[in-house]
C-alpha cells in the first residue's frame, strides 16, 4: 500500500510539472504578446480589446462550459469500461450541440455587434472588434470540447500542447500581421482580435487531429452499451440525456457567475468615465489595468495553481475515505505555501513595481498600478487556492456562491466608489472582495476537516524575510545602477531575482519552506 501510495505521488508530480511548465512557458509568451501590444496598439486601444471579452466569456459559458464538464465525467465514466463506442457518441453529440449554439451566437455577434457596442459595452469602438471576434466562439467551442474528452481520459499532453501552440500561433500571427498588412497604420485593437482568431483556429484544428489520432488507436476495442453487459450501443437519445443531465444545471450556473463579471467588467470604464469625465482617460486606465498591471501580478499565480494541481488529487481521494486527517494537512501546507509566494510576489511589485511597468510595457501608469495592487497578491493568490481545494471536496455549488458574493461585492464597490476615487475605488474592491472569498472558503474549509495555520511560520517570518531580502536586493540594485551601464530591465530583472534567491533562503534556514515535505 504505501509503494502504491509513494508511485501514485510521483504520478502527480510528474503531471504538475508537465502542466507547470507548460503553463509558465503560456504565460511567459502571454507577457510578451501583451507588453508587444502595449507598445504597437497603446493603451487606450487594449482597453477596446479588453472590453470585447464579456462578450466572448458569455458566449462561451452557453456553448461549452457545461457541455465540457459533462463531457469529461460521462468520459471518465465510460472510460473505465472501455466503453468507446458510447464516449464516441457522446463527443459527437457534445461538439454537435456546443457548434450549433456556436453558430449562431458567432452569427448574432457579427449581425448586431454595432448596437452590441453602443448599448452593452457603451464603446463604439468594439463593433468591428467584436465582428473580427465572431469566428473565435466557433473554433473555442470545438476545442474545449475536444479537450473535455482527454481531460476525461486523464490524458494532460494535448490540452497542455494546445494551450502552448494557441499562445504561439497568436503572438507569431500578431507580430507578422504588425509587420506587414498593418505596417505604417494604426493597427488598433483589431490587430489583438485577429492574434485570437488565428491562435484559436490553430489549436481547434490540432485538438481535433489529435481526437482523430487517438480515435484511431482505440478502434479494435470492443463496443458495449452504458452498462457493459452485452457489448451494444447506448442510443444517441440516451446519451443526449445523460449529457444534458449534468450540463443544463453547470451552464446555468456558469453562466451566472460569467455574466456578473461581464457586468463588471462594463462598468469598470463606464464608471472611470464619471470619475475622470474623459472616455479616453478611462479606456487607458482600463486597458493598463485589464491588459498590464493585473496579468502581471497575477504571474506568479502560475506556482500556486501548479501548488493546487499537486495537492488536490489528494484532496479527493482522502475525501473518499473521509480521511479528515489527511486533508487538513494537504490543506493547511497548500495555505501555508500559497501566503509563502503571495508574500513574496508582494514584495517584488512593491519594490519594483514601477520599474518592471516602465521596463517591459514603457508605460507610467502600469508601474504605479503595479506597486498599487501588490497588496492584492497574497489575497488573490490564497482565494484561487482555497476554491480549488474546495471543488477537491467537491462543494462545486458552495464555490460558485462564494464567487457570486465576491464577485458582487466587487460591483457594489466599482458602482459606489470608482465614481468618487477612480481607480483607488476599484483597488478596494478587490481587496475587500479576494478577502471576504478567503475567508468564506476559510470557514467551510474548517468546518470540513479543520485547518492548521502558524502565524509565525506562515506570516510573520515571511513578512521578515521579504524586507530583509528587499533591503539586499534594494543595495544591489542601486550598486548597479550607479557603477554599470546595463539597461534598466536587466538590472529589476537582476534585482528581483536577488530578493526571491534571498527570501528563499531565509526561508529555508528558518524551516519555514521544507523541499522534502
Amino acid at each position: 500500500m504505501g509503494t502504491e501510495m509513494m508511485s501514485l505521488k510521483k504520478q502527480i508530480l510528474k503531471g504538475t510539472v508537465i502542466l507547470a511548465a507548460a503553463g509558465l512557458v503560456t504565460r511567459l509568451l502571454g507577457l510578451y504578446n501583451r507588453v508587444f501590444l502595449a507598445n504597437v496598439i497603446g493603451a487606450a486601444q487594449l482597453g477596446i480589446y479588453q472590453l470585447i471579452f464579456p462578450v466572448f466569456m458569455v458566449c462561451n459559458a452557453i456553448c461549452c462550459s457545461g457541455i465540457e464538464t459533462s463531457l469529461s465525467r460521462l468520459v471518465a465514466a465510460y472510460g473505465s469500461r472501455n466503453c468507446h463506442g458510447n464516449i464516441r457518441r457522446l463527443v459527437k453529440l457534445a461538439v454537435g450541440v456546443s457548434l450549433l449554439a456556436a453558430g449562431v451566437l458567432a452569427l448574432i455577434v457579427f449581425v448586431l455587434a454595432e448596437p452590441i457596442s453602443v448599448y452593452l459595452l457603451k464603446e463604439p469602438q468594439t463593433a468591428a472588434c467584436l465582428r473580427v471576434m465572431a469566428p473565435v466562439v466557433v473554433f473555442s467551442t470545438a476545442h474545449s470540447c475536444v479537450l473535455g474528452y482527454f481531460y476525461g481520459l486523464k490524458r494532460t499532453v494535448v490540452p497542455a500542447t494546445s494551450q502552448l501552440l494557441e499562445q504561439i500561433c497568436r503572438v507569431t500571427a500578431i507580430y507578422i500581421l504588425s509587420v506587414t498588412l498593418f505596417s505604417g497604420n494604426t493597427a488598433g485593437a483589431v490587430l489583438a482580435v485577429c492574434g485570437m482568431v488565428a491562435g484559436d483556429g490553430i489549436s481547434c484544428i490540432y485538438t481535433l487531429i489529435s481526437y482523430k489520432i487517438h480515435v484511431r488507436r482505440l478502434d479494435r476495442h470492443a463496443l458495449c452499451d452504458n452498462d457493459g453487459a452485452d457489448g451494444r450501443l447506448a442510443s444517441y437519445g440516451y446519451l443526449f440525456r445523460q449529457l444534458m443531465h449534468d450540463a443544463v444545471p453547470l451552464t446555468a450556473n456558469r453562466l451566472s457567475l460569467t455574466m456578473l463579471q461581464s457586468l463588471e467588467s462594463i462598468l469598470i470604464p463606464a464608471m472611470m468615465k464619471l470619475y475622470y469625465d474623459s472616455s479616453d482617460q478611462a479606456l487607458e486606465i482600463y486597458g493598463v489595468v485589464t491588459g498590464m498591471a493585473l496579468p502581471f501580478i497575477m504571474f506568479p499565480n502560475t506556482l500556486t495553481n501548479s501548488l493546487a494541481s499537486m495537492l488536490l488529487p489528494t484532496v479527493a481521494e482522502a475525501a473518499e475515505r473521509r480521511d479528515f486527517a489527511l486533508i487538513r494537512r494537504a490543506v493547511s501546507k497548500s495555505l501555508h505555501y500559497c501566503l509563502i509566494i503571495g508574500v513574496m510576489s508582494m514584495g517584488v511589485f512593491l519594490l519594483y513595481g514601477n520599474g518592471l511597468g516602465m521596463a517591459f510595457f514603457k508605460n507610467e501608469m502600469a508601474g504605479q498600478l503595479l506597486t498599487l495592487f501588490a497588496f492584492l497578491c497574497p489575497f488573490m493568490y490564497l482565494s484561487s487556492m482555497l476554491s480549488s481545494v474546495l471543488n477537491g471536496l467537491g462543494k462545486t455549488q458552495l464555490t460558485l456562491l462564494h464567487n457570486v458574493l465576491s464577485v458582487g461585492v466587487r460591483i457594489g464597490f466599482i458602482v459606489a466608489l470608482v465614481p468618487k476615487m477612480g481607480i483607488s475605488g476599484y483597488l478596494w474592491g478587490l481587496m475587500a472582495a479576494n478577502l471576504l472569498l478567503a475567508l468564506l472558503h476559510i470557514i467551510r474549509i474548517a468546518h470540513i476537516s479543520g485547518i492548521r495555520f502558524h502565524v509565525v511560520k506562515s506570516l510573520l517570518v515571511p513578512v521578515g524575510a521579504v524586507a530583509l531580502a528587499g533591503f539586499l536586493s534594494l543595495g544591489i540594485y542601486r550598486y548597479m545602477l550607479t557603477s554599470f551601464t546595463l539597461p534598466a530591465l536587466i538590472v529589476i530583472v537582476i534585482a528581483c531575482i536577488v530578493l526571491c534567491a534571498a527570501y528563499g533562503f531565509v526561508m529555508l534556514i528558518t524551516g519555514c519552506l521544507n523541499i522534502k515535505s
